[in-house]
């Protein structure tokens, strides 16, 4: 059996092991899922048993019963969004709707000294994530419980935004806007992934582009004030 320095080197070296083609690349994932402990299948189909009346009828969306490949980022796209954004030691980044916490996982064995908060709403997806973490000793991420569309939730000041497609349109261009307000003092970066997401700060958030000319790569894009 591996020490645990030989597994986190092991989960080190898969991490970093991307694959061009979508659909190889989710496999790749949910493999390195199972190395790193995470039982969500279970979490899912309870969930979905949960809200299974109320999917269709809600006008948000937390994406009960949505196939788990394509709930999360591959592990792959994450690392070209690493590549090119470069963290650098105590910066901050932002998962806003984080699911498993993905991003984190990434960051928190390759670069342990940035710091990750990932928001989610869903608590047992919270609850999951940060038991990995600890399972891990990922010490610079966590995950935390919180409904990112209401008036009360304050998105701080980070070196880095990303968006995944987290709920509803509403929900997305409130979290947007609140994101407007903080560029307003500072200039911001945004790695937005997903079509909903992308489409919508092109037609509405041109504050995102005006300036910095957006990056587009094949299932993400990279906007900064």
């Amino acid at each position: 059996m591996l020490s645990f320095t030989d597994q986190v080197k092991l989960i080190q070296k898969q991490l970093i092991q991307a694959s061009a083609d979508y659909a190889e690349a989710k496999i790749q994932s949910t493999h390195l899922d199972q190395l790193l402990g995470f039982r969500y299948e279970d979490i899912e189909e309870s969930l979905l048993k949960t809200h299974q009346d109320s999917i269709f009828s809600s006008e948000r969306q937390f994406w009960y019963g949505l196939e788990l490949p394509s709930l999360q980022t591959p592990y792959s796209e994450i690392h070209e969004m690493v590549k090119r954004l470069k963290p650098q030691d105590h910066e901050l980044w932002l998962d806003l709707g984080a699911a498993y916490g993905r991003m984190g996982i990434f960051l928190g064995f390759l670069y342990p000294k940035v710091r990750f908060i990932g928001y989610e709403y869903v608590s047992e997806r919270v609850c999951e994530a940060n038991r990995v973490f600890q399972d891990w000793k990922l010490e610079s991420v966590v995950m935390k419980q919180a409904d990112l569309a209401t008036e009360s939730f304050r998105v701080e000041q980070a070196d880095l935004y990303f968006i995944y497609d987290f709920g509803s349109k509403t929900d997305v261009y409130r979290v947007l806007e609140k994101l407007r307000l903080i560029a307003q003092t500072k200039k911001i970066r945004v790695i937005a992934r997903g079509r909903g997401v992308r489409n919508w700060i092109l037609m509405d958030f041109p504050w995102l582009y005006d300036v910095c000319p957006a990056e587009h790569y094949l299932n993400w894009s990279l906007f900064q004030s």
